[in-house]
């Protein structure tokens, strides 16, 4: 018993924070999903659902591989017929046939047993039309993730499910409070600011509990994060870039005046900074914790070390960490835009061209401004760490 009362005496602050973070975050969590979002244009006599299926048979098949200068296969085409059974939804046990057009925009070709996800228009009760959405991938989705969740208990232990945690914390926030919160008419900057600054600060109180070495991990997170969101504006405006500009090749601009029209207050100015601050939350948080971890070693082996020296050795330290992280960054964003890059290599463009070209102009904005948060978080961690655990010079 006395253990016990020793440990929430030695955690009492890191006990209040996570408290009041669970009463912030829930708070958060009840006022993001008051209201209605999306005024749904369907009533309770018609309406468009996804429901699971099985494919029972399949009758006819004139799918066949569609080949582009006769060499290059990219995609299924043609027609089946199939006879499906409903697992899901009002309409659950009917069986039925449909024909699932398949191409490289709809359908999906699929064999006898297999597992699908039908789009069904329905009426008055009664199913009106039906199509193979894609293939039911739920399963294999929690299969993926409970071994992803597996492994890095395995290997991290205590520490790996309390990241963990953070995760899961991370990704209810940004859906299912972030999004809905922007629905609501917030500005998409300061909200992904102020969400990622809470996120960070639960993170490293569930990681370590607050002490200095913590505190001084989220100080850097947030001025790191902060100081990339700056870059970013500042960039945008040199560049005369903003965030329509993230979507020139692509639909989702009448898709949003679409959803404004409908009366929700989605603003889109402030999307390519909120973009910036939330791609760099994990990467400075990584240098910060481990900035802040090395100059609190080094003070636990030589507590004689000034704030000066602290600096230097925190500096030398955090050197090390920027190459290979600006470099993730870089890449990161190389990788998520892959098939546009490639596209755009194949028209040849030149060198003015690709350069004043928005989309460039864009992933180059995204991927310095990250950078940018990264590097800056070196010399501002290891500012706050040298005050926070060095010694005065006498």
């Amino acid at each position: 018993m006395k253990k016990i009362s020793d440990w929430f005496k030695q955690n009492r602050i890191s006990i209040l924070v996570l408290i009041v973070s669970a009463l912030v975050f829930f708070g958060l969590l009840w006022f993001a999903q008051q209201g209605t979002i999306y005024q749904n244009q369907s009533t309770e006599l018609e309406y468009v659902s996804y429901e699971t299926a099985t494919v029972l048979n399949v009758s006819r098949d004139t799918v066949s591989p569609d080949y582009l200068a006769g060499t290059v296969e990219i995609a299924d085409l043609g027609t089946q017929t199939i006879l499906v059974r409903l697992t899901s939804g009002p309409f659950a046990g009917e069986t039925f046939e449909l024909e699932n057009q398949v191409s490289v925009f709809t359908g999906v070709r699929v064999k006898e047993g297999e597992r699908v996800v039908l789009s069904i228009y329905a009426k008055d009760g009664q199913i009106l039309n039906s199509a193979v959405y894609q293939y039911n991938r739920v399963p294999m989705v929690f299969v993926l993730l409970a071994v992803f969740f597996l492994i890095v208990v395995l290997v991290g232990g205590r520490t790996g499910l309390k990241s963990l945690l953070g995760l899961v914390l991370t990704v209810i926030c940004l859906i299912w409070i972030y999004c809905p919160l922007l629905m609501k008419g917030f500005r998409p900057d300061w909200t992904a600011l102020g969400l990622c600054v809470f996120v960070e600060i639960v993170c490293f109180t569930i990681l370590g509990g607050v002490d200095k070495k913590t505190v001084c991990a989220m100080l850097g997170t947030a001025v790191g994060m902060g100081l990339a969101a700056l870059f970013g504006v500042l960039a945008q405006w040199l560049t005369r870039i903003n965030s329509y500009s993230m979507y020139t090749t692509s639909t989702l601009v009448d898709e949003f005046r679409n959803i404004q029209q409908q009366g929700i207050p989605l603003r889109i100015h402030g999307l390519l900074t909120a973009g910036v601050i939330i791609s760099s939350l994990g990467a400075v948080m990584d240098v910060a914790m481990s900035l802040s971890s090395s100059i609190s070693e080094l003070k636990t082996v030589n507590p004689e070390m000034t704030r000066a020296a602290l600096w230097r050795s925190g500096m030398r330290i955090g050197r090390d960490m920027v190459g290979t992280m600006t470099n993730t960054l870089v890449l990161a964003f190389v990788g998520s835009s892959l098939l546009l890059i490639i596209y755009m290599w194949s028209l040849e463009l030149s060198f003015y061209q690709l350069l004043s070209s928005t989309f460039f102009s864009v992933e180059l904005i995204s991927a310095l401004s990250s950078s940018i948060g990264v590097v800056l978080a070196v010399p501002v961690t290891a500012l706050i760490g040298s005050t926070m655990f060095g010694k005065m010079k006498e």
